[in-house]
């Protein structure tokens, strides 16, 4: 038995449903694909940008840090003072 040949003149017959469906179908998973490409360039894209801060530490101003540091000195100061007085039998 001979195979069919292929020509400008070979036609091909689908039922409307069928076509209706197989669009559907191209459509739906080009739309999933689409999401999902969509989905994985803004991981890289937040990906690269925290690589990029990973690095970069906001000092906190250095007067600052002083300031609480000598706020704290005088009160560790303050407090050894009276431990020291109620040792002694202060009342």
């Amino acid at each position: 038995m001979a195979a069919p040949k292929l020509n400008d003149r070979s036609e091909i017959t689908i039922s409307i449903v069928w076509l209706l469906q197989i669009i559907s179908i191209v459509a739906v998973a080009t739309w999933g694909y689409a999401s999902i490409s969509e989905r994985i360039d803004v991981n890289a894209q937040e990906t690269r940008g925290l690589r990029g801060n990973q690095n970069n530490y906001v000092f906190p101003d250095i007067r600052k840090l002083e300031e609480e540091v000598i706020a704290l000195q005088k009160e560790v100061l303050i407090l050894q003072t009276d431990l020291k007085y109620y040792k002694e039998g202060g009342q």
